[in-house]
């Protein structure tokens, strides 16, 4: 028998992953960094939380299940390999554990073969015995987040911030762990052997070398800040100094499409304001999602997008200083991964940050005025 469903948060992240499928603004609320090192660990029933960051990401996850040869599932009505992909974003941006929501997903609906998967519904979501299906839902975007936001209000009550607006129907019982679905998501006391097994498959077949050319897959767990940040006379990096000594070619890659820089930084990343300025933007949605925008005193207009929600520290009008924390990374906008786009505009031409980064880092800071307005890699 299914019980009604309806829970996930941490300090997220190893990242990796891409996917041509347009992934909705998402991101994490709360503070920087939220609860670090707090959450995401094995409770006492020895399995494993629903909150924290995915073990395997889209590649792997995509590996998996061409392991199985099962191929495209024809109830399934989006690609297969953006579906897991929209399992690790969604659960990214709440902060949970998408992998396994994955592995949950394909025990409910036996590889998205039942009749919950035409109707988006990935998670038997009030699919009672006895009835023939459960809740349907608008497209599998929307399914997919419906499972990772009830997951979350699993976890942290139904009062959780989504990053995302609410889609799932409220938790009727709590469970921390995925152990502690059994007799609240599902009545079977057996319910995590089954989950554990499908799971396990997906370890054993993901493979754990990264792609090394996805800047998102060396990211390792985001530890608390140091704090430690590189300032030099009126300028300073975006993020602390040991994401520049740890991952130089992060800030001195060029950019995919025109002068900027994204720096593959965690979740929950703290940002802080290159220089002294005054706050003119602060988006909430679009391609930038959450982000901040100011006009520095140097003549040079800054732009931090894919911000998380809820953790800009600044409004419009604010006069901020250098090294001022603005606000903290995510994902949300028109992104990928969780990551910093930087962007240098000046009298309305883009400029090139690489070379503005490295000479920040090397403690001699160039003018924004003299860098270069294509080439960017440095």
């Amino acid at each position: 028998m299914k019980l009604p469903a309806a829970a996930a948060l941490a300090c997220l992240v190893t990242i990796g992953g891409f996917t041509s499928l347009p992934i909705l603004a998402i991101g994490v609320g709360g503070t920087s960094p939220p609860g670090c090192g707090e959450v995401g660990e094995v409770a006492d029933d020895g399995t494993p939380s629903i909150l924290g960051p995915s073990a395997l990401r889209v590649s792997g996850l995509r590996a998996w299940w061409n392991s199985t040869g099962r191929g495209q599932p024809p109830r399934l009505r989006i690609a297969i390999e953006d579906l897991i992909a929209l399992y690790v974003t969604e659960g990214d941006a709440e902060g949970v554990r998408g992998d396994v929501a994955l592995a949950q997903a394909v025990l409910e609906t036996g590889h998205f073969t039942n009749s919950d998967t035409a109707i988006n519904n990935f998670a038997g979501i009030a699919h009672y015995d006895g009835t023939a299906s459960g809740s349907g839902f608008a497209d599998p975007i929307i399914g997919v987040r419906a499972q990772i936001q009830l997951l979350k209000k699993y976890a942290l009550g139904n009062d959780a911030p989504l990053a995302n607006p609410n889609v799932a129907p409220r938790a009727g019982a709590s469970a921390t762990t995925w152990g502690g679905l059994a007799g609240t998501w599902a009545s079977a006391t057996t319910y995590w052997t089954s989950l554990s097994s499908v799971y396990e498959s997906m370890l054993t077949h993901a493979g754990s070398t990264p792609d090394p050319a996805d800047p998102f897959a060396s990211l390792g767990p985001l530890t608390c800040g140091s704090g430690d940040l590189a300032v030099s006379g009126d300028y300073a990096l975006p993020v602390e100094r040991r994401w520049y000594d740890e991952n130089p070619r992060w800030f001195t890659k060029p950019h995919h499409d025109y002068p900027a820089a994204d720096i593959p930084v965690p979740v929950g990343t703290p940002l802080y304001a290159v220089t002294n300025g005054v706050v003119v933007g602060t988006p909430t949605s679009g391609k930038c999602g959450i982000g901040v925008i100011f006009n520095g005193d140097d003549g040079a207009q800054y732009t931090y997008c894919h911000g998380n929600p809820g953790t800009q520290a600044v409004a419009i009008g604010d006069r901020v200083n250098v090294g001022q924390r603005l606000l903290d990374s995510a994902s949300t906008g028109k992104s990928t991964g969780p990551h910093l786009h930087f962007g240098i505009r000046i009298d309305g031409t883009q400029r090139c940050p690489q070379p503005f980064f490295v000479a920040i880092a090397d403690g001699q800071p160039l003018a924004p005025q003299g860098l270069p307005t294509s080439g960017c890699s440095y």
